[in-house]
Parts: structure tokens; C-alpha cells; sequence
């Protein structure tokens, strides 16, 4: 820990085979400690109960080891502070004297307070509505505390990338084969029959797609072995598919967790094969094109950036409170960027009340459309900072412009740094999708723990 001006470091007495306990002054304005005087822990209890409770979590004291929310709240908060993974929380824990302060168990002699395991539950459990919850609860004490003004709100839309190659056809298609093959392996484990067949079809789309990849010249060759894949994707779903419906009553947990993936792969070619048709016949990518046979949720968002033409990931839609505080949605479906002025109103609603409205709403040229313009001074926004497409009229006046320029490349700055390592928004390093969709939001929450921190030091001071 770094010394403090106040910090008097005093050897301990007590010691043991096993170590040594040493006492060691923190100092009351620690930045840590100070947010933890500002941080509204009986609304924060409450929310992250009511969510482990929903995830099956024994608070309310049945039979059996009870969940120690006194524990585990501020536990996550300061995780979620640091943003750290569960290992690394872990062993923050045990090094660090003011993370002991902050978690309420400086007292406590034992060199661990919980494993890794216990603590990724602990985060998992509340899942991306808890993380949401909690996030409105910090722009709810940004507000209260001077720092946040929601009477100025800007919004702008980006991608969350992955951590994924570039997807071609050939490479979705090897990544929807491969899924099916593990699923398969576990059925042979477990002696169902007529699976030697589908595994055999299973390695001969894999070679296609090396054939594809090192062997076909030109884009004629390319194609006709791109429609030799569809074909052979076809027919391990034909001689999947009654396996799967005979298998559907399964009690064995492996069985039943085989089989779902199966009919997810299933969906998945249902959904991607007429996709694929369309580009190989027609040239043109079809709209909500699937790029990742395990994240159907991941699109292709056209950016037209220097350098960045395409990004590959999730679409969100940020926005910035003045201040500097965000709050952010998952766009479902195809963004519509003239309709994401309104989702950002009903985003901003669905914190501060159905009846809350900013004074000044900002939003690029992307978010100009009259029904657009329409909606939003009918629902009470006073200031339209939405800048025009072509010959069209701004909406404010020249003083409140420059105001407009200002947030809006405050919005984009806040973008670039949650995408920095320290927020880890981009590239997320979850698989699952129950922990993929938490990812941004931990982020942004992240980024709204340490700015109030900041605030509350730098009015301390």
C-alpha cells in the first residue's frame, strides 16, 4: 500500500507458525474510503439481495449455509471499482490493507476472506439487470451530490468488439460444425446411437473449409466450394434432427445440455444458410447478418471510421449525463439511428422517472428525422441538439451550438476511454452469454464508481 501522510506502519507482537499479524493505520481520507462514505449501502443491500435471492442465492436464512450479504455487497462494489476478474479480486483482497478496510473486515486475522470461485459466484448472481440497478443507483448519488446534471443529455451509438477473427462465411460455418461436434462427442459418450454417421459429416464440412481456405482459387473455385459447405451443413442437420426429437425426454444432465446446443444449431442454420444464399447469389450482406455461430447476438455495425470501416460486435447506444456520468443500453435488433434519439429519452426515463425530460438533448446527424424531431418536442425536451443532415435547420440556437459541439465530442471521448484496458469494455474475455451481456454494463459502471470517487475527493479537498 502507499504510505500516506498519516501513515504509521507499527510491527505486531502476535505471531504464529503460520505468519505474522502486523497493524497498519489507514488514513481517513483514503479515495477508497472516502467513496464509501458517500455510497448509499442500505438502497445497495437491497438491490444486490433481491437479485442473488432471484438467482437462488440463501438469503432469508433457510437450512443450509447462509449467503453473507454484509460481505459480499461491498465485496462487489470494490470489485467492481478496481474492475478486476475474480482471481485477481482474490488476491487483492489478501494483499491490500484499505481493500480490508473498505470490505469491513479489517479485524478479521485470516488471510482470505473468500476464494475466487465464491467471489465470480458473487458477481455472476447478479446478473446484468442487478449491475444495471446499481449502476442507476450511482447516477441517482452523482445527482444528489451536485456532480450530475441531468438536465443535459447526449447519446451517441458504438460497438462493444469481440474477441473474435473476421468473420467469413467459411469461418462461421467451421465455428457452427465445431459446436455440433462437441455436442456429439458428449452423445457418444453416452452410448446413443447413429452418431458415428454425424461426426463423419461433421469432419468433412471441416475439410471443406481448409479446402476453402488453402486450396480454391479465384472467387469462382471459393464459391462453388462455399455451396459444397451449405449442402453438407444441411445434411448434418438432416441426420441430426431426429436424434435430437428422440432424444428430448432425457434425463441425463449431459444428454440434455448435448441436445441444447444441437437445437441452438439448428436455429443458427436456419437463420445463417438463406443469409449466405443471398450473399453468394446476390453479392449483397444481409441485413442482422450473423457473424459468431456461438454470440448470435454479435452483428457487423458499418462505421465508416478512418482506418475502421466495420466493426464486428454488440451495438450499444451510450449516454452522457452532464458531468460526465453514462448510463447505456444493448440495442436489440437493427439499429435504426433515427430512432435512438427517443431510446435514449426512454433509456434516460427508466432512471430518473416516467416523467423526467432534459432540457437539451444531443445526438449527431445520424438521429435527424422529422417523425423524430416531432416525438421529441411532443414528449417536452426544450433544447433539440440534433445536428441536420444536408441543407436542414438546426432545431437551436447559435449559442446553445456550441454547447451541442462541446458534448458531443465529450461523448466521444467518454467512448474511447471505456474502451480502454482500464474499463475493459472492448474485447471482453467472458464466453457465456449470461456473463457476455454483463460485460458492458460492469463497465460503465466501473467508469461511474471511479468518476465519483474523483468528485468526492477533489470536493473534499
Amino acid at each position: 500500500m502507499k504510505a500516506q501522510r498519516h501513515s504509521m506502519p507499527v510491527a505486531s507482537s502476535v505471531a504464529t507458525e503460520k505468519g505474522e499479524t502486523v497493524s497498519i493505520y489507514v488514513d481517513h481520507n483514503h479515495p477508497l474510503l472516502q467513496l464509501k462514505r458517500a455510497l448509499p449501502w442500505e438502497a445497495l443491500c437491497e438491490v444486490m439481495t433481491r437479485h442473488w435471492r432471484r438467482a437462488g442465492k440463501n438469503t432469508d436464512g433457510r437450512p443450509g449455509l447462509a449467503w453473507d450479504v454484509t460481505l459480499y455487497v461491498p465485496l462487489v462494489v470494490l470489485m467492481l471499482v478496481k474492475n478486476l476478474k475474480a482471481r485477481d479480486m482474490e488476491a487483492y483482497l489478501a494483499e491490500n490493507v484499505v481493500a480490508r478496510v473498505f470490505i469491513g473486515r479489517q479485524d478479521d486475522i485470516n488471510p482470505q476472506i473468500r476464494d475466487h470461485s465464491n467471489i465470480a459466484r458473487a458477481s455472476t448472481a447478479l446478473g446484468r439487470e442487478g449491475v444495471e440497478e446499481v449502476n442507476a443507483l450511482m447516477l441517482h448519488v452523482a445527482k444528489d451530490c451536485g456532480f450530475a446534471d441531468p438536465s443535459m443529455l447526449s447519446s451517441d451509438t458504438t460497438a462493444q468488439e469481440l474477441p473474435i477473427g473476421y468473420p467469413n462465411e467459411p469461418g462461421i460455418l467451421r465455428g457452427w460444425a465445431q459446436r455440433c461436434g462437441r455436442a456429439l462427442v458428449k452423445l457418444k459418450t453416452r452410448g446413443v446411437g447413429g452418431v458415428d454417421h454425424a461426426l463423419d459429416q461433421v469432419q468433412t464440412i471441416l475439410r471443406s473449409v481448409k479446402e476453402h481456405h488453402l486450396f480454391a482459387k479465384g472467387n469462382q473455385g471459393k464459391r462453388q466450394v462455399l455451396t459444397r459447405l451449405l449442402t453438407e451443413v444441411g445434411q448434418l442437420v438432416v441426420h441430426t434432427r431426429p436424434m435430437v426429437t428422440r432424444l428430448g425426454q432425457s434425463r441425463d444432465r449431459v444428454t440434455q445440455r448435448a441436445t441444447a446446443t444441437l437445437v441452438a444449431m439448428h436455429e443458427v442454420a436456419k437463420r445463417l444458410i438463406p443469409q449466405i444464399v443471398q450473399w453468394i447469389t446476390t453479392g449483397v450482406v444481409a441485413k442482422g447478418k450473423i457473424i459468431h455461430a456461438g454470440v448470435t447476438q454479435a452483428r457487423a455495425i458499418v462505421r465508416h471510421k478512418a482506418g475502421k470501416q466495420v466493426e464486428f460486435g454488440l451495438p450499444y447506444l451510450l449516454s452522457r449525463l452532464g458531468g460526465g456520468y453514462v448510463f447505456g443500453t444493448l440495442i436489440r435488433g437493427v439499429v435504426d439511428e433515427s430512432k435512438m434519439p427517443l431510446q435514449a429519452l426512454a433509456g434516460y426515463r427508466a432512471i430518473f422517472g416516467a416523467q423526467a425530460t432534459p432540457t437539451l438533448l444531443v445526438y449527431d446527424r445520424g438521429g435527424y428525422a422529422t417523425a423524430t424531431l416531432q416525438a421529441l418536442a411532443h414528449e417536452g425536451v426544450k433544447e433539440i441538439g440534433i445536428q441536420p443532415k444536408g441543407q436542414g435547420t438546426w432545431r437551436v440556437a447559435e449559442a446553445v451550438r456550441e454547447t451541442v459541439r462541446s458534448e458531443r465530442g465529450k461523448t466521444e471521448g467518454i467512448i474511447g476511454t471505456l474502451k480502454t484496458d482500464k474499463y475493459g469494455f472492448n474485447k471482453p474475455k467472458e464466453r457465456l452469454w449470461q456473463t457476455l451481456e454483463m460485460a458492458g454494463p460492469r463497465s460503465i459502471l466501473s467508469f461511474n464508481l471511479n468518476k465519483l470517487m474523483r468528485d468526492v475527493v477533489r470536493t473534499d479537498r
